[in-house]
This record gives C-alpha cells, structure tokens and sequence, in this order.
C-alpha cells in the first residue's frame, strides 16, 4: 500500500515538472505577444498624441490589458534617473513570465530608445524594435509547439520509468 502511493506521488510530481516545463514556454509566447502589442499601443501614442515617455509609461501602467507585464508597475521615476534607466531597473526588478535574456534584453533596448529622438526616429526604432518582436514571438511559438508536449511525456514516462525501477 504505502509502495504504491509512493509510485503515485513520484508519478505525479514528475508529471507535474513536465507541465511546469511546458507552462514556462507557453508564457513565454503570451508574454512577448503582449509585449509587441505594447509596442503597437506605444507606436500610435507616438504618432497621433506626441505623447512624451512619461505619458507613454502612465497610460501603460494603467492599462489593465498590460497588468502581466508587471516591470509597468516597477517604473518609479526620480529627478536622479533618467527614463532609461528606470525602464531598464524596472525589467531588471521584474521580468515577464518565461522570457529568456534575449527577450528581457529586448525589452529593455524599447526603454533605452524611447524619448532619446525625434518622433520619427522614436517611431522607427519602435517599429524595428517589433520587428524584432514578432521574430521572437514565431521563434516561441515554434519551440513551444515542439517541445510543450515533450516535456509532458517526458515527465510523465520519467515517473514511470522511476516507478518501474523502485518495483
């Protein structure tokens, strides 16, 4: 008795690692999907508002569609730091779910570029800058549909596989 719910535990918590696996490349897309919509919303404000980075930052904090990007929340601006650097401590503090360096550092290269130009250079290294997004958000997408359900079976087969060995 006690064997077998010692295989049922193991069974289940591997399979659970490979879930967790699998939700971490999942959010991953979402995220970086989230963050080329943000780009979108920063792109239109640019344009037909003039809106300076300050606005920019306010109106996305407030924005309930980007609450899952919780670095919004992190911006604290001071007389000391300039917008950059805030944005940057602000990513750094509290990066989306499941984003790997190369995406934080894409986040971070939005802030770094945003109020330093005119409203046509800010528009175009916003534009790139999604570009650059989308590329990441197929490269997400193509993993996750390749390895999501891997991780699943793996977890799954790697309890059983322990189990058969503790028989």
């Amino acid at each position: 008795m006690l064997k077998g719910i010692c295989i049922m535990v193991i069974i289940f918590t591997s399979s659970f690692g490979g879930m967790y696996f699998s939700s971490v490349l999942k959010n991953r897309v979402i995220s970086l999907k989230l963050i080329n919509y943000m780009l979108e919303e920063i792109y239109i404000m640019i344009e037909y508002r003039s809106a300076t980075v300050y606005e920019i930052a306010e109106v996305l904090r407030q924005d309930s569609r980007f609450a899952e990007l919780g670095f919004l929340k992190e911006l604290q601006f001071s007389p000391e730091r300039s917008f950059q650097q805030s944005w940057c401590e602000a990513v750094e503090k509290n990066k989306p779910c499941g984003l790997k360096k190369k995406d934080s550092e894409l986040l971070m290269n939005i802030g770094r570029k945003l109020g330093t130009s005119d409203i046509e250079g800010q528009l175009g290294a916003v534009r790139y800058r999604q570009a650059e997004a989308e590329a990441a958000v197929s490269e997400a997408e193509e993993e996750y549909s390749q390895k999501a359900k891997l991780y699943r079976s793996l977890g799954v087969l790697t309890g059983v596989f322990i189990s058969i060995m503790l028989i």
